[in-house]
């Protein structure tokens, strides 16, 4: 018998504690607006953070239908109604939805209905609300300034694609030309010398294009196939389209991918990341040592899989270390190309979760450390 008393006290402590709670908290919530209804959806009362935020008094609302609140097109469409039915039927409901201020402006909300009871069995509503309009309004501003983005770098694209386009055909009109006069002109080594150096223009000019027509394909959103990907085997078949820069340069390849055989990755773009790489490494070597390139990978900690690229070429000065991965910049200006290359092997890399980090000394090295996500 003494239980059962001592059970029913502690019962209505935790009654009163529980409305004494409510009331603390009703009373001084600052920034969350509390409305308590009926089950018909009558205000019954509301705190002084409803107040602030909506500008009613209580004399205003008290006694009236919440939908009132509500824009015109959600109480045509009986947002309020379904509101209250769904968080009567489950016991509570989230919704993000417009409350009209008193001065007759639109305020965005996120509102959270609970339906309970009291200590007397009596159902009613409990509606928290936070104003959440200045974050609709960034979000809508974000959202605009992306798609003005994204329309910004369709025509960017765009415009290279036509330009890539249009520059070619006609340098391959002059090139048709120079090949006529080729069978034309004297036999003698200073012609054969100048028609060899127009060529090279030609070439340089067709790698130049394909330069800006990549920038503008890497930037592409599309997801991109990956799959397993033999790293030696890859750097074989890269390898070949060096055969010459190899035959006629001193080059030592070093290459350990024991620890991590393959990369799951885009080939396409693996290829590109390690091309570029290599392709620095030789444009770049050191006139006063034969040239070594060292490729290893290895499984990280983590999320990673690493692949160095380490050569003993002229190296990198500290100054110009943080501007390597922007566009057109360049830390020698003895040999030719756009500065574009290592922007478009980072973007490659971030556009898939990875990254790419160097460490560098003049007169010693680069070593590029490049993380493919796994």
């Amino acid at each position: 018998m003494n239980d059962k008393k001592k059970l029913k006290d502690n019962d209505d402590k935790l009654s009163l504690y529980s409305s004494l709670f409510f009331k603390i908290m009703f009373n001084n919530a600052m920034a969350t607006s509390i409305l308590i209804l009926d089950t018909d959806g009558v205000i019954i009362d509301f705190n002084e953070a409803f107040i602030k935020t909506f500008g009613y008094s209580k004399e205003d609302l008290i006694h009236k239908n919440y939908s009132i609140l509500f824009i015109e097109k959600d109480i045509n469409d009986a947002v309020p109604e379904k509101e209250l039915s769904r968080t009567i039927r489950t016991g509570s409901s989230l919704d993000n939805n417009y409350i009209v201020h008193k001065n007759g402006s639109q305020l965005w909300v996120h509102g959270e209905s609970i339906y309970t009871k009291d200590d007397k069995n009596r159902a009613f509503l409990i509606k928290l609300i936070q104003n959440i309009t200045e974050q609709k309004i960034l979000e809508h501003e974000l959202k605009q300034r992306n798609s003005d983005l994204k329309k910004i770098i369709n025509d960017r694209n765009n415009f290279i694609y036509t330009v890539s386009h249009d520059l070619i055909s006609p340098i391959n009109s002059i090139e048709g030309i120079v090949r006529y006069l080729e069978t034309e002109i004297s036999d003698s080594s200073e012609s054969k010398f100048f028609i060899e150096k127009i060529y090279h223009l030609f070439e340089n000019f067709r790698i130049k294009i394909r330069e800006l027509s990549s920038i503008a394909r890497e930037q592409e959103t599309e997801k991109i196939q990956v799959e397993d990907i033999n790293i030696d085997d890859l750097v074989e078949e890269i390898l070949t389209d060096f055969k010459d820069d190899i035959e006629n340069t001193k080059i030592e390849f070093i290459k350990d991918f024991k620890d991590a055989p393959f990369i799951k990755f885009s080939k396409k773009n693996l290829r590109s990341i390690i091309t570029n790489l290599l392709s620095n490494a030789i444009k770049y070597r050191s006139p006063a040592n034969d040239l070594i390139i060292r490729m290893a990978t290895k499984k990280m900690e983590g999320a990673y899989i690493l692949l160095t690229v380490q050569d003993n070429g002229l190296g990198i000065k500290k100054e110009d270390q943080e501007h390597i991965f922007e566009m057109y910049k360049r830390s020698h200006l003895h040999v030719e190309g756009l500065g574009m290359g290592m922007a478009i092997v980072k973007r490659i890399l971030e556009n898939e979760g990875g990254k790419i980090e160097l460490e560098s000394e003049p007169g010693k090295g680069t070593t590029f450390k490049v993380y493919f996500p796994i």
